[in-house]
């Protein structure tokens, strides 16, 4: 595997540009600027909140332990979030619900889904919103 690979696009001019993509940073490049905490969180997903929060603390980056536990997620994949992962089934109806309402604040979709018989708490929910759309933004 490389560290880097060729990005390859046609600009505007009908020219064809190619840049290279670097895979891997080094987080210490990033202290003291707003994105570090996000990206020794990304660096570490085997380590627990309390563990990253006196990592950040050692850095001199304040942030509370919500903040680490609502981000944290971010860097984990479905398949690591052990065996309660789908016990009931109902996940996928849960999604396909989500994707025919889109506009529905987390507190009335998790009401929606209760009357569906799906029992979804709002974390769930935000966490869950972002994959039901397996598609790119914008494809031309």
């Amino acid at each position: 595997m490389t560290d880097t690979e060729t990005l390859r696009r046609t600009n505007w001019r009908g020219k064809t540009e190619t840049k290279p993509v670097k895979q891997t940073i080094d987080i210490r490049d990033f202290k003291g600027r707003p994105g570090f905490a996000l990206l020794l969180i990304a660096a570490n997903p085997h380590l627990s909140v309390t563990d990253i929060l006196e990592c950040l603390r050692l850095y001199g980056v304040g942030r509370s332990r919500t903040w680490v536990t609502r981000r944290r997620w971010l860097f984990h994949d479905e398949a690591g979030q052990g065996a309660k992962a789908d016990m009931d089934g109902k996940d996928s109806a849960a999604r396909a619900i989500m994707v025919s309402n889109p506009r529905l604040s987390l507190r009335d979709m998790a009401v929606l889904l209760a009357e569906n018989g799906i029992v979804r708490g709002k974390d769930w929910i935000r966490r869950n919103r972002g994959t039901v759309a397996k598609s790119p933004i914008h494809k031309t």
